[in-house]
């Protein structure tokens, strides 16, 4: 069964995240907390995909990921988590067309938050455009 581009390009994401911070997990959008025994974690969520210019028969694509790094460290959660983010920065923008799969990765923004339920619980993510296009008619085909 074919993956559409959006998912080559998720999974090439997954893949180099997991290489930059081995052996931390990654994980793909948890449905549910991570458990304080799964912290440190990357988390690698879209935030969106949607056309934004179509050329005759092919469609450029903008798919945004949201990328976290989550924490439970007490003495120091938010470097952990940066530290995190700063591999995963690094493996994503090395090669900013993922092997072909992209046109472009471009960094958006970040912010920084600790969250409510546990005070030794940090949660940093950041933000990835990523432009790729497909034909009109086919998403698993580069256009």
């Amino acid at each position: 069964m074919p993956q559409s581009r959006r998912e080559q390009i998720v999974r090439e994401v997954m893949a180099r995240c997991q290489a930059a911070i081995a052996p931390v997990t990654v994980l793909r959008q948890p449905v549910t907390a991570i458990p304080r025994e799964q912290a440190p974690a990357l988390v690698v969520s879209i935030a969106s995909d949607a056309p934004v210019k179509r050329s005759n028969d092919r469609v450029e694509r903008e798919l945004v990921l949201r990328i976290i790094g989550h924490a439970r460290d007490p003495t120091d959660g938010y470097a952990v988590a940066d530290d995190l983010l700063c591999r995963a920065h690094s493996a994503l923008l090395l090669d900013a067309t993922l092997g072909g799969l992209a046109l472009n990765v471009a960094e958006m923004d970040a912010d920084y938050q600790a969250e409510d339920a546990d005070v030794e619980a940090i949660a940093i993510p950041a933000y990835y455009r990523i432009t790729y296009r497909t034909f009109a008619h086919d998403l698993t085909q580069k256009g």
